[in-house]
């Protein structure tokens, strides 16, 4: 069988997974049912596996039957602020929390992979860290995971980190984009402060006007003037 053949056999399995964690998200660093239902799916398997003690984090760490580099896979688990009105019979559960960003998704995912790297152990050349992240949402939990050890699980640090994000459907299934350098977004806000000279109307030759002046770089209503 191939690698894709044993991936197709494992889609009903994390397809029930990503909708029981979409029943439950939570927020943050704190997921303690999320690290739960993760722990959960990993058991059995050859593994190191360590958790977060300021953070619910999950680090798998494999090693490979034969000679060769770390690497680093991560998936973020946390979930947005957002109320939930689909009407799936997945639906959150929980009041103002939804996996709308599709982190229910990625923590599925990098379960399946776990299980498919898992099942050719023998044959990989060097170990492989699973991080399975709270707190991406504006809670710094990549940098607390390495404050707390992530890159250094393996022994050696990896010499490279993947991760990838879902989208809403403008390629396709099955279809993988990426580039050189970065390519995730993230939101993130900038203060502008303008500094003028004023005076009198009758003198505006010799002020310093910002009224109705912003960069063109940033759109209406992200400035403000101080």
């Amino acid at each position: 069988m191939t690698i894709l053949d044993d991936a197709k056999a494992l889609q009903g399995d994390l397809v029930r997974l990503r909708r029981v964690l979409h029943a439950e998200p939570e927020i943050g660093l704190r997921l303690p049912r999320t690290q739960e239902k993760v722990l959960a799916a990993l058991e059995g398997l050859p593994l190191e596996l360590t958790t977060g003690s300021v953070l619910d984090s999950v680090t798998a760490v494999l090693r490979g039957g034969l000679p060769g580099p770390a690497v680093l896979l991560r998936g973020d688990m946390d979930a947005l602020p957002v109320t939930e009105s689909t009407g799936l019979e997945y639906a959150s559960r929980i009041p103002g929390h939804m996996h709308a960003c599709g982190h229910d998704l990625h923590t599925a995912m990098l379960v399946g992979a776990v299980k498919l790297l898992c099942a050719r152990r023998a044959s990989l050349a060097g170990d492989v860290v699973f991080m399975f992240q709270p707190g991406e949402e504006g809670y710094d939990g990549a940098r607390l995971m390495i404050e707390e050890g992530v890159l250094e699980a393996a022994g050696a640090r990896p010499v490279a980190a993947y991760v990838l994000h879902v989208t809403l459907g403008q390629s396709g299934t099955g279809v993988f984009r990426t580039r050189r350098g970065p390519l995730l977004a993230a939101s993130d806000s900038v203060r502008v402060t303008v500094r003028g000279r004023g005076g009198h109307g009758a003198a505006v030759a010799v002020v310093v006007r910002f009224i109705g002046h912003r960069p063109r770089s940033l759109p209406q209503g992200t400035w403000r003037a101080g």
